[in-house]
């Protein structure tokens, strides 16, 4: 038993050795200063950990629902997509203050599994040496994909349960046992149902090269056989798929108003790469930055693996079905590659937004799978045509790309020069081998620790890191700001914050807040945000810019935000809070609290939680237009406003004055999408100044065309930088002015580059007083909250027509039940199906809202009837064969 072990310790020693050695390169916590927080880890990933922990041992209802998401969202899908992995449960055991450290500890163990299970499959079902098993692990677990997608720590499972799965399978075939494979997949679906796709995919293919290679093995081929073995695999993957339905259904209910509303299949043939730039990740460090956002696949797993699946197809002992076979699952990658529509397929029906070829490891594992094949396989010559002929392509590969570096700018002289030495020494070493086997694969080893850990540093210094003690100071002064104003259970009410360093804060320091960026957000939810004139995106919101009326709609209690002098009392070690837009109208809230870096401010008077609005508000499904965000604010307040005369709120002005500095305006459109040439210089810009004037102190509104973001231009109000949150899909609300009557005000935009095409800035003027009058006349008719959990709230209201509905800020979702004085009532979707309302009549009701996602019953039913059917499967077999094969024998 411990002879066994040492193997598998050994690789625990060098492993664990070139982390720390990383982490040292690289000054990570706990060994340095810089933590391993960057892109999506820093700005999602590190948020949902801490709802994990709160969910886990404060509030397990935030499994189904959380208000901490967005302004309300539905939490399966999310937990399916970024926490289900068994791994996060070492997160409990740590404070989310030092939530830095436990990520590197995350990292290291999900790769540290990851060579173990390779370990583990290639020495059972290849029967590799010690050396080289590690040597073959260590190049699954540092390959290129694995280092370049770190920060997508929740698809790193996908490498950890692969080797597994691949090992079941080959049990499957072998044995008949198929407790291994139905398990490690059902886990991994469980774990990561997208990743887990991608490995069910793959292994379709992957189980005919199976099947080909054991009979090939055998020194036969039997068809009948071969059907017989490929209708097992397809048996127990159903097996599995049933098991993790319990996750799977309701993950798919989740996709159904979320990410699913984006996918295409159009019937294309659009190439997205060729074979040269497939071939380009093919060496060492081959990456930068810029190849996150739109990239070749990572394929790279060390010029050993390169060097043998090139050779695997010259092998003299390998059957030509087999390499059949093995061309077919090559093939099958290439046209992945090569074609958008299949690279669709895998990933669900999406061209992924970042994060190209996200099944691209799948290929590197078949690769290192066909090295092995090949090493085992090979037979030592004397010739050195094999030898030759291999140099001869490395060498033909290497020109190449030294002749078009240009071309590929991830790529350069040093790393095909260090990539071609790497080559040529384990070409060398598999030559010298079969003089001293134990020597020489100690040799190969070395060379396999160097190459693979030099790679890792390259592509590692493409990144930039959060600084653990900025990240410790932000994390810690929200806390502290939010602390004094989160609520029980007897109240609802939304904080705001006029900075931020994540969209998803709310989920770390657990307030209610409105803010989300992740990839399971409901598709109306960004929506509604649109049509309001509030930042959206595919995958986000934030709340950077709410009016007077949305702070009310959507219950927004208390607002944080920077001092004037913040940067001053803020130390160079600590983290610069600032505004992420020019928020004028927050002025109109009363001070609580003021510290040296923030203050609270807080609105008295809201609209609740629920909020009485005219019958008229379930009438129409269309009732908010894209692009007229103001006049959906019209729209609101009229179905609120149940004694007015009907007159607009908002009112538009014209400015007084349009003038062009260093700028012209070439083509008007159709006299609202005008072109401006920029004729300026870096020292004297160009720019178009917009002058108005504001004859009271009622807050001003600007809307904001969408072509206006950062790259295009810069803002000025008042000669004083003015911000506002970009990027946004549709025409955005930002203030213009408030309580100042000034003669005359300033607003400029500065051409950043040499030609922009936009619509028109336009300009509103809000009236005040009388909106406040509306407020105060629906004090006494709010929905008062009388116990609030994330999934279960309960209130009453008193309402003033004969028929109305309350609307509740949630969105709409299928999964919420709804009784009105104890009776069942069918929630009705609202404001363009982005809201749920409840039909009422006039007087005092008793509402309680309750959410539980329905797919979980039908999810339970599955995972009963697949471990029926594995357990059945091995009950019959027992009872038939008495103990010959089963289950887990």
């Amino acid at each position: 038993m411990q002879r066994k072990i040492q193997p598998y310790l050994l690789n625990l020693i060098i492993f664990t050795g070139i982390f720390i050695f990383i982490c040292l390169m690289f000054d990570f916590v706990p060994f340095g200063s810089e933590t391993m927080l960057t892109v999506d880890l820093g700005q999602q990933y590190i948020d949902f950990f801490s709802q994990f922990k709160d969910t886990l041992l404060n509030h397990p209802t935030k499994f189904f629902y959380s208000f901490e998401k967005g302004f309300g969202g539905e939490m399966v899908g999310l937990w399916a997509y970024y926490l289900m992995s068994p791994f996060n449960l070492i997160l409990l055991f740590f404070n989310e203050g030092n939530f830095d450290i436990a990520v590197t500890l995350l990292t290291y163990l999900k790769l540290l599994s990851a060579s173990l299970t390779f370990m583990l499959f290639s020495r059972h079902v290849y029967k590799l040496e010690t050396p080289i098993s590690i040597s073959f692990s260590l190049a699954y677990a540092l390959m290129s994909y694995v280092i370049v997608y770190l920060l997508n720590i929740m698809w790193l499972d996908g490498l950890v349960f692969l080797p597994l799965i691949a090992l079941g399978l080959h049990t499957i075939v072998e044995k008949r046992q198929y407790g291994l494979y139905v398990v490690s997949l059902a886990v991994m679906l469980v774990a990561n149902y997208y990743i887990g796709y991608m490995i069910c995919l793959f292994l379709a293919f992957y189980a005919l090269f199976v099947v080909v290679e054991r009979q090939e093995e055998n020194a036969r081929f039997n068809l009948k056989q071969a059907a017989f073995d490929y209708g097992a695999f397809v048996r127990y993957s159903i097996y599995a798929v049933l098991n993790a339905g319990i996750m799977l259904i309701p993950t798919v209910d989740s996709l159904s108003i979320g990410k699913g509303t984006h996918q295409s299949l159009e019937l294309t043939l659009d190439a997205v790469h060729n074979l040269a730039d497939m071939m380009s990740k093919s060496f060492i460090g081959s990456f930068n930055f810029d190849e996150m956002s739109s990239g070749s696949p990572n394929i790279f797993a060390g010029m050993l693996v390169l060097l043998l699946s090139l050779s695997y197809f010259f092998q003299k002992r390998i059957h030509w079905r087999e390499k059949l076979v093995a061309l077919f699952v090559l093939a099958v990658f290439f046209v992945s590659f090569r074609y958008e529509l299949i690279n669709k397929l895998w990933h669900g029906g999406q061209f992924p937004i970042w994060y190209h070829f996200r099944f691209s490891f799948t290929t590197s594992f078949f690769l290192i799978v066909l090295a092995i094949r090949a090493y085992t396989r090979r037979v030592q010559e004397r010739t050195i045509l094999m030898p030759l002929a291999l140099l001869g392509l490395m060498g033909v590969m290497a020109y190449y790309y030294l002749e078009h570096l240009a071309d590929y700018e991830f790529l350069s002289d040093m790393n095909i020069f260090i990539s071609l030495i790497f080559f040529v020494g384990f070409l060398l070493l598999l030559q010298f081998q079969s003089v001293k086997p134990d020597i020489f694969s100690w040799f190969i080893l070395a060379f396999v620790i160097a190459e693979m850990t030099s790679n890792a540093g390259l592509i590692l210094s493409e990144m930039s890191y959060v600084d653990q003690s900025k990240f410790r100071d932000y994390t810690q002064t929200l806390d502290e700001a939010v602390g004094p104003v989160r609520h029980g259970d007897e109240t609802f009410y939304r904080t705001n914050k006029t900075f931020m360093r994540t969209k998803n804060e709310a989920m770390y320091s657990h307030y209610h807040g409105l803010d989300h960026f992740g990839s399971t957000i409901e598709a109306h939810v960004p929506e509604l945000f649109g049509y309001l004139g509030m930042p959206d995106g595919n995958g986000f919101v934030v709340y950077t810019n709410g009016t007077l009326l949305t702070d009310d709609f959507f219950n927004v209690r208390y607002h944080l935000d920077v001092t004037e002098d913040t940067a001053s009392h803020t130390a160079d070690d600590e983290y610069v809070l600032y505004r992420e837009a020019t928020d004028l109208d927050n002025e109109k809230y009363s001070l609580v609290s003021e510290s040296d870096r923030y203050l609270l401010r807080e609105n008295e008077d809201r609209l609740g939680f629920g909020i009485e609005m005219k019958p008229e508000l379930a009438q129409s499904n269309d009732l908010l237009v894209s692009n007229d965000p103001i006049g959906n604010h019209e729209k609101i307040l009229e179905l609120l406003d149940f004694t007015g005369d009907g007159s607009d709120y908002f009112v538009r002005h014209t400015f007084d004055d349009v003038s062009y500095h260093n700028a012209r305006v070439t083509d008007t459109g159709d006299g609202d999408y005008y072109t401006y040439v920029n004729d300026g210089t870096d020292e004297v810009p160009g720019y178009v100044e917009l002058t108005f004037s504001t004859d009271s102190e009622n807050p001003y509104y600007f809307t904001l065309p969408s072509q206006l973001d950062n790259d295009a231009v810069s803002l000025q109000l008042n000669h004083v930088r003015y911000r506002w949150y970009t990027p946004y899909r549709r025409r955005q609300v930002v203030n213009a002015s408030y309580g100042e009557a000034a003669s005359e005000q300033t607003f400029r935009f500065y051409l950043e580059e040499d030609e922009m095409t936009a619509n028109l800035i336009y300009l509103y003027e809000f009236d005040e007083a009388r909106y406040d009058d509306l407020i105060a006349s629906k004090q006494d008719h709010l929905f008062e909250v009388s116990y609030f959990n994330h999934n279960e709230i309960v209130g009453t209201i008193e309402t003033e027509l004969a028929e109305s509905q309350v609307l509740f800020t949630v969105p709409f979702d299928d999964n919420w039940s709804v009784t009105v004085d104890g009776e069942s009532v069918e929630p009705v979707a609202v404001l363009n199906e982005t809201l749920l309302a409840v039909p009422v009549t006039e007087g005092s009701h008793e509402i309680l809202l309750v959410y539980f996602p329905h797919g979980l019953y039908v999810g339970m039913g599955t995972m009963v009837l697949g471990i029926g059917l594995a357990v059945g499967e091995w009950w019959l077999r027992r009872r038939g064969r008495g103990s010959q094969s089963g289950l887990g024998e």
